[in-house]
């Protein structure tokens, strides 16, 4: 067999792997994978490495399970005319910032991290926040990594906190997993999420997720302000406002209520 025709057999089979994991969205096993795929296990292995090179496919270091990353969806919003996820948030997220005269700001899931993609401060002013665009931090201490860890699957929700191993930020930081899937099912019941001083002191934040088309939590919008104006009632105001814009935005990345999108 010539180099070239190897080379088309590799490709075919690894996009035949990217097929099969498209239909698991908790991943696969090595071994169920290679029998799903009717190869051997030593060429799964080898294309799984490839694959993961170029970050479409991750490994559960837990599970041992393989799944595809969010690297495939992203390079499929490429694709269809540059609609990634900033481009179709912002200019509800502006319309945010208008409205609440807060900071707002737009993160991505990366793997067991958010990474924060946009921030605009409104001119007044009233809070400085340590979080730029590129920046990476955890879920359990963000009410944007919060709002997506409460639409993943326990086993998922699990590893993350694993992994992740949980210090105190400040006094207010939730570092017990049996608390925080308590504050998690108070996140699915509200549909958003709150930082209430847990990251960073004297900074409230409230956060909804957004949904891609297979009803995953794929980033997550908040709304932040100092703690002192962030009541209750002002907690409330502002989830809704937050709500229908990551309503807006998720609709337009694919999902909706009536096919399992995962909306509150």
């Amino acid at each position: 067999m010539t180099d070239a025709k190897s080379s088309v057999q590799s490709l075919d089979r690894a996009l035949g792997l990217i097929e099969i994991l498209s239909r698991h969205s908790r991943g696969l096993p090595l071994g169920e994978l290679a029998d799903t795929a009717g190869l051997h296990v030593s060429t799964v292995h080898r294309l799984l490495g490839a694959l993961s090179s170029w970050a479409y496919v991750e490994k559960d270091p837990e599970t041992g399970r393989y799944r595809l990353t969010a690297h495939l969806f992203e390079v499929g919003s490429r694709v269809m005319g540059g609609r990634n996820l900033l481009s179709v948030a912002r200019p509800f997220l502006e319309r945010l910032t208008d409205r609440t005269g807060e900071t707002v700001h737009l993160v991505a899931r990366h793997r067991d991290e958010v990474v924060y993609l946009w921030k605009e401060s409104p001119d007044r002013g009233m809070v400085c926040m340590s979080f730029h665009v590129g920046m990476h931090n955890p879920m359990y201490c963000t009410g944007v990594g919060k709002s997506i860890l409460a639409y993943l699957p326990q086993w998922e929700r699990e590893g993350i906190w694993q992994r992740s191993r949980p210090v105190p930020r400040t006094e207010h930081t939730i570092c017990s997993y049996t608390e925080m899937e308590k504050e998690l099912e108070r996140v699915r019941e509200a549909g958003w999420a709150v930082d209430l001083e847990e990251n960073e002191p004297g900074v409230v934040c409230v956060a909804a997720p957004l949904f891609d088309f297979s009803g995953m939590p794929v980033g997550a919008v908040s709304v932040s302000g100092p703690a002192r104006e962030m009541n209750k009632d002002r907690q409330n105001a502002l989830a809704q406002m937050v709500m229908a814009c990551t309503r807006e935005i998720s609709g337009l990345l694919g999902a909706g209520e009536g096919d399992g999108a995962g909306f509150p």
